[in-house]
């Protein structure tokens, strides 16, 4: 299982114990004699190891196997050339190794780690705990110089050419076309940038003394993953096939050496650890490649699997929040916001109140879980307090209530849009005749032989009590057009998350 993979941790790999994530120091090489290290630097990322011509070292391979002896504390690419190892948990515990000098290597910088190994000063995020990389960019690829018209210089910055920038880094309120995130492994992604001047159409960062750099030639900004905002290239490594975001359905066959357009990281749903990203595809947004299978050109924005499919929100006030019917009354009961996340919603639409002779605009909130819900009366819960579970799970009582918008706050996740207007709602209180109910009779008829083969029981209880409210508004000669058109939307909705989710929407 690879619970590491590049700089970017995923979220689920988060809720691992954190024993398996302090700092890795390499372990003391056998060096002269006398010689003693003078700290330890801290990488950035895993990266190649040299000699100190500023060759790459070739690993002999082991007699008659396709093994090599790798020195402890690294590893090898598959070409059984040394690198680096590279764990991180979170950017204060990363890959450490102690250092025994510097070196000038070809004109750049590099760290001596014993036995003649040599680190680009490039990959280095801290030495002896102090961060070098504030104030600075790390240069990816091989980048001209400018002047601030557009006119080349003659000049060029080589490939781990890191240098300082001109202007302060911002917090961005929306993220830019060049950008970093403050922590690489935060839930919620905070973008940071340095001000970009725009030439002749292109990004440049600001050197100083009339000198620019494209922002494109930028892998690192103060130690940060330099990130671009838009659509990038890559081209596909193996020959493939693209996936559901749950991995659920193969899809659209990539060949090897193809040329794909990719938009957005996701930090995939995992069991058991964090495996890597998935990138989605440009021109089939529904549909993603795996980041062992492709080169990507340009890191992307980062989103979590679940602000792609989930809704999440928190009450404006306290840690609970109302619950009201289809008909837009109170039911007497509170749901407690959980304690490590938000309020789960799937839908919005308008519900008429006969109380207020008007309509009001509502969440459908998700919820597996009779202990989440509270009596209205009762003291509200300490905040961010859990609840007291029963030792038996009780029948699905809450799967089909709603939240007042009004009471709560967006957090993340989709922008939903309402499922009907005000004058829909308001004419949706006529009692609903036969045909009304002719498309709900049909997917009540089909879903009493869906099989129950959900990995998720709660997924399937969820669909369990769209069919239930199902079966109660076919039965009622109450039931109003509303409603009915309500557990019709519910059905399909909770079918749709049992047939392609990958964790229950109330987690």
């Amino acid at each position: 299982m690879k619970f590491f993979k590049k700089v970017g941790i995923g979220l689920t790999a988060l809720a691992l114990s954190t024993t398996l994530f302090l700092p890795y120091t390499a372990n003391s090489q056998t060096v002269e004699a006398a010689q003693k290290a003078k700290g330890k630097v801290t990488l950035l990322e895993s990266d190649y190891v040299y000699n100190s011509s500023g060759h790459k070292i070739k690993l002999k391979q082991n007699r008659g196997t396709h093994s090599y002896n790798i020195p402890n504390g690294f590893s090898a690419d598959p070409k059984g050339y040394l690198t680096t190892e590279m764990i991180v948990y979170d950017d204060d515990s990363r890959t450490s190794y102690p250092y025994y000098g510097t070196k000038k290597i070809n004109g750049q910088k590099f760290y001596h780690l014993g036995h003649n190994y040599y680190i680009n000063n490039a990959n280095v995020l801290k030495v002896n705990g102090r961060n070098i990389t504030q104030g600075k960019l790390t240069i990816k690829h091989d980048a001209l110089i400018y002047t601030k018209t557009g006119k080349t210089t003659g000049k060029k910055l080589r490939t781990n050419t890191v240098v300082k920038y001109q202007g302060k880094a911002k917090t961005a309120t929306k993220a830019p076309k060049y950008f970093y995130y403050l922590n690489d492994v935060a839930r919620y992604f905070q973008a940071k940038y340095v001000p970009a001047h725009k030439i002749k159409g292109k990004y440049f960062y600001s050197l100083g003394h009339n000198s620019y750099i494209k922002a494109a030639n930028v892998g690192y900004i103060n130690g940060h993953i330099a990130r671009y905002n838009g659509v990038s290239s890559a081209t596909v490594l193996k020959n493939t096939a693209s996936i559901t975001v749950n991995y659920s359905a193969v899809k659209r066959k990539l060949k090897k050496g193809q040329k794909i357009k990719l938009d957005l990281t996701v930090i995939p749903y995992q069991n058991d650890g964090f495996e890597g990203y998935l990138y989605r595809l440009h021109d089939y947004p529904d549909e993603y490649v795996d980041e062992d299978d492709v080169k990507l050109k340009k890191n992307l924005p980062i989103i979590d699997y679940r602000d792609l499919v989930y809704t999440y929100v928190t009450p404006v006030t306290d840690n609970s929040v109302e619950l009201y019917d289809t008909f837009g009354k109170a039911t007497g009961k509170r749901i407690i916001k959980p304690q490590y996340s938000n309020l789960t919603v799937d839908g919005l639409m308008y519900l008429w109140v006969p109380e207020e002779n008007k309509a009001e605009l509502f969440y459908h909130c998700l919820n597996y879980s009779d202990a989440s819900v509270i009596d209205a009366n009762q003291p509200n819960p300490v905040p961010n307090s859990e609840p007291t579970y029963p030792a038996k799970k009780q029948a699905l009582f809450y799967g089909n209530n709603f939240i007042k918008v009004n009471d709560v706050k967006y957090v993340s996740g989709l922008k939903l849009k309402a499922l009907n207007t005000i004058a829909q709602a308001e004419n949706g209180q006529k009692i609903a005749t036969g045909a009304d109910k002719q498309e709900l009779l049909t997917l009540f008829n089909e879903g009493k032989d869906l099989a129950q083969n959900s990995a998720y029981h709660d997924l399937m209880s969820n669909y369990d009590c769209a069919l239930r409210n199902a079966s109660a508004m076919l039965r009622s000669d109450k039931a109003t057009v509303t409603q009915v058109d309500e557990a019709v939307w519910y059905v399909k909705t909770a079918k749709k998350q049992l047939t392609t989710m990958s964790t229950p929407p109330g987690d």
